[in-house]
């Protein structure tokens, strides 16, 4: 297995995986949320974008209803809890931005199984109000920031090879 890295900038990361969503298919927001999870996942849990290559093998259709599914978390008004199913399992990369950033706003998460990167399947994910959670800053985020994450140079150029794909106007590119 090839070990060989490359150190990247998460900015530069979240732009090729939105360059290549958008070769996949994706609309315009659509195609930078998944880059938002992608790299907040990468970020975080680490397999960001293996799971995102693992992701993009989908026909257009499975692509679709994997994302749709990824979309529905969310603990309704006056609700304390809710369990939410997925009928085929998520990868963990769909849900982790998402499961953090409602950490600020009192609700709390749990996964059916134990996650330990973003390759990790989730069938289901408890949400519950817990007042007593309060806003964290994200140290894993900030070092990434500053120092660049270590990406697997295979995984990158896989990446690199779909995103090169997207069309950029010609004033932009005059412009470079």
């Amino acid at each position: 297995m090839n070990k060989a890295s490359i150190l990247v900038a998460p900015r530069e990361l979240k732009d090729q995986v939105e360059r290549a969503n958008r070769v996949l298919g994706c609309e315009a927001s659509v195609a930078d949320h998944l880059a938002e999870d992608v790299t907040f996942c990468e970020i975080n849990y680490g397999q960001g974008i293996s799971s995102w290559l693992e992701i993009a093998t989908l026909d257009s259709m499975a692509l679709d209803e994997v994302l749709r599914s990824s979309l529905r978390l969310g603990l309704p008004t006056n609700t304390k809890s809710v369990d939410v199913h997925f009928d085929s399992p998520v990868l963990f990369v769909l849900l982790a931005r998402t499961l953090h950033n409602q950490e600020n706003y009192g609700i709390a998460w749990s996964c059916d199984s134990e996650v330990t990167s973003g390759r990790s399947p989730v069938v289901s994910v408890y949400l519950r109000s817990d007042t007593s959670l309060s806003p964290s800053r994200n140290q894993k985020t900030v070092d990434a920031l500053s120092t660049g994450l270590k990406i697997s140079l295979d995984e990158w150029d896989q990446l690199n090879k779909i995103a090169s794909k997207f069309l950029m106007s010609e004033e932009i590119l005059d412009a470079s």
